[in-house]
This record gives structure tokens, C-alpha cells and sequence, in this order.
């Protein structure tokens, strides 16, 4: 991630007007806008992870999407785009996908690995969105075919290609065949 500029007071909609304007993905990181960089293979294996979780529980539960800016942390300044974020209607006004930014934490957040991914940009989004309330958080990699499943409680479960996601509280009846999200091998 690269540092773009330093603004202490940007606003979500400046953030917004930055990313359009620029053809970039971005978050506001304690008031710097921070360059997001995503590849294909990862875009490709969070649309199939959104397009399991709609296809289970919209338009009935909730809704998941790919890129959402989520603004949810303790400070106004900060402001996150996870891969996948997922939502219950009960969680937004009217039961409606809002047009804009997310104000509130998501169930589930989704990294999926990319190249330029550190270990220690990993542990502070993770930190982050847990401390957040975020009651679920999957950081996937792409190249070992696996998904880590962190949970608020503390608690945390690796699941290899062959196995099952299944009877998480947070996601009442969904079950994700954890190698149906990679492309073929």
C-alpha cells in the first residue's frame, strides 16, 4: 500500500471523489489516503465468496459486496475496504443496501492474500476489524488454498480446501465448500 497524501479532515465523500478521480482504490488510514491494491486472482476468488454468501441469504437476511468502504472504527479518520463484507438487513435503515459507505460493522469482513500484503498490514486490519465488533473475519490465501476464520470470541479455525465452513453463529445455516472459491488448480 502506498501512502498518497495526508488529510486529517478528508470525509468519506472526499475519499470518494479521490478514488473516482484517480481510478484507484483507497482507505483512510488515521487520515492518509492509502492506496489499495487488489489483483485479479484475488478480485476473482472474493466475487465467488460474495456470490455465495448472496446467493444464500439475499434478499432475505442480508447482502454481501466486494470493495465496500467501511468506516466502523473508533476514530472518524479511519476507514477500511475489505474484499468482502457482509451485512444483515437488521444492520442497515430501512433494510435497504445503503448507495454509499458502511457506518457500521459488517458480520463478516473478507481479506483475500495479494502479493503486496504484509504480515504486519494483515495483523493490524484483523486487530482492527475485530476490535471493531466485526463478529467474523476471513483472510484467505490464494496460494495455499485456505481460509483463516477469526472470530470476535478469540477464537480461530483454518480451513483447508477440502474442508467445510459450516454452523458458524454468525452465519446461520450457510455452509461454503472452501475449494469451490479458487480457480482451478
Amino acid at each position: 500500500m502506498s501512502v498518497v497524501a495526508s488529510h486529517p479532515s478528508l470525509t468519506p465523500e472526499q475519499v470518494e471523489r479521490a478514488s473516482k478521480r484517480d481510478g484507484k482504490l483507497y482507505e483512510l488510514i488515521d487520515g492518509e489516503l492509502k492506496e489499495k491494491v487488489v489483483g485479479t486472482k484475488a478480485l476473482f476468488i472474493a466475487s465467488q465468496i460474495c456470490n455465495r454468501l448472496n446467493t444464500f441469504f439475499y434478499p432475505a437476511a442480508g447482502f454481501a459486496c466486494v470493495e465496500p468502504m467501511i468506516y466502523c472504527f473508533t476514530k472518524a479518520n479511519h476507514g477500511r475496504k475489505p474484499d468482502v463484507a457482509f451485512l444483515r438487513f437488521d444492520q442497515v435503515p430501512n433494510r435497504v443496501i445503503p448507495e454509499g459507505d458502511i457506518f457500521v460493522p459488517p458480520v463478516l469482513v473478507v481479506e483475500v492474500l495479494s502479493p503486496g500484503n504484509s504480515g504486519t498490514e494483515l495483523d493490524e486490519k484483523l486487530d482492527e476489524y475485530l476490535s471493531a465488533g466485526i463478529e467474523m473475519v476471513w483472510i484467505v490465501n490464494p496460494d495455499k488454498r485456505t481460509i483463516r476464520l477469526y472470530r470476535g470470541n478469540g477464537t480461530m479455525r483454518l480451513y483447508r480446501a477440502k474442508d467445510v465452513i459450516e454452523n458458524e453463529a454468525a452465519l446461520p445455516a450457510f455452509r461454503l465448500a472452501v475449494d469451490e472459491v479458487f480457480p482451478a488448480a
